[in-house]
């Protein structure tokens, strides 16, 4: 079996020129864990990201164990299961961004419910203090599950007549997708007992981990000396003032709340939590494109904002080691800080680029 550990590479011992810098934003294209400790210490006040979740998400190599590999020539993982391979990454990314950050600075990191766990191991690996973690609650994940019965039906070399499967060959987000309209009849008696069995549940919350570079020493002293420590509980508050939780949702499970609740002293459940909007399918605000390129994974603008006002200082600087599509870095300068970002696929730096220069006057 062949060594999956890429070859050693030299390392970087410097920062790349950015891709875009001006006063406001810093772009740079590099592959995190090597750019991370590049950046000059103690020099960030936050860190808001939305990075891979080791789900291999649509077969994209960016968020599979072969993508995280590349990212860690320097370590044996060729004993390593995927998840460890996961961890490990983690670890390497979280220990460059605490060289970077400020002593008492925040981190707020999305993760995958079947892998934040394992983030959380790398994060607090790397030296981090765990504080929280808030549960975005959504209404727009769509099951990844097997059909049991189905499956039981090809393994036996049964073929379902009456099975419709509509399959896309368009350059759309996610590429060429496929939809069943209709299951179809089961055919063999191992499958008629398997009907309506499927193998994952609807994915409806994603974790939000809320983690913090130790202090140096007392807290007070050090809140004064580097301006972080703290979470921003006033501006952070929702609905008349209400102070921030650690459950946020979407419209769409804020109304299915009140459904199944009613009212509670005088008012709608939901209007005790801060809810997000996030469209079904993103309009181009959203979800942008440039040179017809796109982004799979996207968040609410209202929510990355949100959680920038809660750990960032006013004019401090955001670090997101994943850019993306850029939901952070348009969301930071609409919050008024500055923000560092890396990206490691040249494919979507135009889309980062778009969303820095329609903020900028």
């Amino acid at each position: 079996m062949p060594d999956p550990t890429p070859p050693t590479r030299a390392p970087l011992t410097e920062l790349p020129k950015p891709t875009f810098a001006d006063d406001r934003a810093t772009l740079y294209l590099g592959d995190a864990v090597e750019t991370l400790p590049l950046l000059p210490e103690a020099s960030i006040d936050a860190l808001v990201t939305d990075p891979p979740y080791g789900l291999s998400f649509n077969g994209q190599t960016w968020d599979d164990a072969s993508g995280f590999r590349e990212s860690l020539p320097h370590i044996d993982t060729s004993a390593m299961s995927a998840p460890e391979v996961f961890e490990t990454w983690c670890t390497a990314w979280a220990a460059g961004a605490l060289r970077a950050l400020k002593p008492g600075a925040y981190v707020a990191a999305f993760g995958g419910a079947r892998t934040w766990h394992r983030m959380v191991r790398g994060i607090e690996n790397a030296g981090f203090e765990i504080r929280d973690q808030i549960a975005w609650l959504h209404t727009t994940g769509m099951p990844k599950s097997m059909d049991l019965s189905h499956a039981i039906d090809k393994h036996h070399g049964m073929q379902r007549t009456d099975r419709i499967v509509q399959t896309t060959d368009h350059d759309g987000v996610l590429g060429a997708t496929r939809t069943v309209l209709s299951k179809g009849t089961p055919v063999t008696e191992d499958a008629q007992q398997w009907d309506g069995w499927g193998t994952a549940l609807r994915p409806a919350f994603e974790p939000i981990i809320i983690a913090r570079k130790p202090p140096e020493g007392n807290l007070v002293r050090n809140v004064l000396k580097h301006g972080v420590g703290g979470i921003n509980i006033d501006d952070g508050r929702f609905a008349d003032g209400r102070w921030p939780t650690n459950v946020a949702f979407d419209p769409g499970q804020a109304d299915a709340l009140d459904v199944l609740t009613g009212t509670w002293q005088g008012e709608s459940l939901s209007r005790k939590f801060p809810i997000f909007r996030f469209e079904h399918k993103p309009n181009a605000a959203e979800r942008p494109r440039a040179f017809g390129v796109s982004h799979t994974t996207v968040k609410p603008l209202a929510l990355m904002r949100w959680l920038i006002t809660l750990v960032t200082p006013p004019r401090g600087v955001v670090l997101e080691p994943f850019a993306g599509s850029g939901t952070t870095v348009e969301a930071a300068l609409g919050c008024g800080t500055r923000v560092v970002a890396v990206e490691k696929s040249a494919d979507f730096l135009p889309l980062v680029t778009s969303r820095i220069e329609r903020m900028l006057p």
